[in-house]
C-alpha cells in the first residue's frame, strides 16, 4: 500500500514496551482525534494515520487519538482482505498495529475502546479461519477475557447464542453483533455445536469463503443466499437482528427468542436470557454503543413481539418505543 507509517509504528511499539518513554510528553489536544476522523472520512486515511502518529509520539496520553489510530489500522486490515490479500504489510500485521494502539487507549478506557479491542480479536479469529478452517480455530483459539467487550455487549452475545438451537449456524449482521457472539463463543469451550458466519466477509473474501464453504459442506461458487438455503435443509440457520433482510428473502423464517430461524431444529437450547447488564448501563451511563445494543433488542422484538412483555419488560415503555411494531 506504500503508506508512510512505519516510523510511527516503531514509536507505538516502543511506548507499549517501555512506559519510561512516556516521560516529557506534550499536552493533549482534544481536537486531534476528531480532525483525524474527519480527514479519514474525506478519503485520506493515510494522511490521517500519519498525523496521529506524529501527534502521539509527543502526546501519548490521548486515549481518543489512540482509539482512532487503532480503528484506522483495523480498517486497513479489512481492506487488505477485500483486495485479495495483496500488498504489504499483510493484514495480520495491521491487526497487530491496531491491537497495540487500542491497548494504549485502554489506559483511559471507554466502551468504544473495549469494543474495538475485542473486534480486533474477532478479525484475528476470522483470519485464522482462512488459514486453518473453522473446526481447528474452534479447538485452538480463545479470546482472552482481558480484551473482552463491555459487559452488556457480552450479555447480548450470550442471549443470541442461547437463542440459536443446538447445531445451528449463527449469522451476524453487524460488528457489534459479531463482537458479542464471537467473544462469547470463543472465550470458552461451550457451544462447540455452533458455527459462526460473517456474511460480509463471506461475500468479500475468497479465502474466508473457501474455508467456510468447507465447514458448511457447500460449494464456494454459490451465492450466500443459495448457501444458507442449502444448509437449512440439514441444520438450523439463525439470523441475528441486524442481518440484512435480503439475505433471508424467500426463506420461511420463524422467530425464536432474539433470532429468526430457517431449517430443521436439532434440539433447543434452554439457557435463559437476561438484560441485567443492559439495564444498568441504560439507567446510569447510556451512550452510542448501548443505544445500538438496545436497537438490536428492539429489532428482535419487531419479529417476536412476545419479547416486549417478557425479556424487555423491565426497560419500561420509553426504551421499548415501537416494540413489537
Amino acid at each position: 500500500m506504500g503508506r508512510p507509517r512505519f516510523p510511527y509504528l516503531m514509536t507505538l511499539v516502543g511506548f507499549a514496551a517501555c512506559p519510561a518513554l512516556l516521560a516529557g510528553q506534550a499536552a493533549v489536544d482534544p481536537s486531534v482525534a476528531s480532525r483525524a476522523a474527519q480527514l479519514a472520512l474525506a478519503g485520506d486515511r493515510p494522511r490521517a494515520t500519519e498525523m496521529l502518529g506524529r501527534y502521539l509520539a509527543t502526546a501519548p496520553d490521548d486515549g481518543s487519538a489512540w482509539l482512532e489510530l487503532g480503528r484506522f489500522y483495523l480498517l486497513d486490515s479489512r481492506e487488505w482482505h477485500r483486495a485479495g490479500h495483496a500488498g504489504e504489510p499483510a493484514g495480520s500485521l495491521f491487526l497487530d498495529f491496531s491491537a497495540t494502539a487500542l491497548d494504549q487507549s485502554l489506559r483511559l478506557p471507554t466502551d468504544s475502546s473495549y469494543l474495538l479491542r475485542a473486534l480486533v480479536e474477532v478479525d484475528r479469529a476470522a483470519q485464522l479461519v482462512e488459514q486453518l478452517g473453522w473446526s481447528t480455530l474452534r479447538a485452538r483459539f480463545v479470546i482472552p477475557a482481558r480484551v473482552g467487550p463491555p459487559a452488556y455487549v457480552a450479555e447480548i452475545g450470550r442471549n443470541l447464542v442461547n437463542s440459536c438451537p443446538i447445531g445451528g449456524i449463527l449469522v451476524t449482521g453487524s460488528d457489534v453483533e459479531a463482537v458479542a457472539v464471537w467473544s462469547v463463543v470463543l472465550s470458552d469451550r461451550r457451544r462447540g455445536d455452533l458455527v459462526l458466519l460473517l456474511p460480509a466477509r463471506y461475500q468479500e473474501d475468497s479465502a474466508y469463503r473457501t474455508r467456510m464453504a468447507e465447514a458448511l459442506g457447500v460449494t464456494p461458487g454459490e451465492s450466500l443466499h443459495e448457501v444458507l438455503t442449502s444448509v437449512a435443509a440439514r441444520r438450523p440457520v439463525c439470523f441475528s437482528p441486524a442481518v440484512a433482510s435480503e439475505l433471508g428473502s424467500g426463506l420461511a423464517l420463524a422467530p425464536e427468542r432474539l433470532v429468526r430461524i430457517v431449517g430443521t431444529a436439532t434440539g433447543e437450547n434452554a439457557d435463559p436470557l437476561s438484560i441485567v447488564e443492559l439495564l444498568q448501563v441504560v439507567r446510569s451511563r447510556p451512550g452510542a454503543i448501548s443505544g445500538e445494543v438496545l436497537g438490536l433488542y428492539r429489532a428482535a422484538a419487531r419479529f417476536n413481539p412476545i419479547l416486549c412483555s417478557s425479556l424487555l419488560a423491565p426497560l419500561g415503555a420509553h426504551p421499548r418505543d415501537g416494540c413489537g411494531r
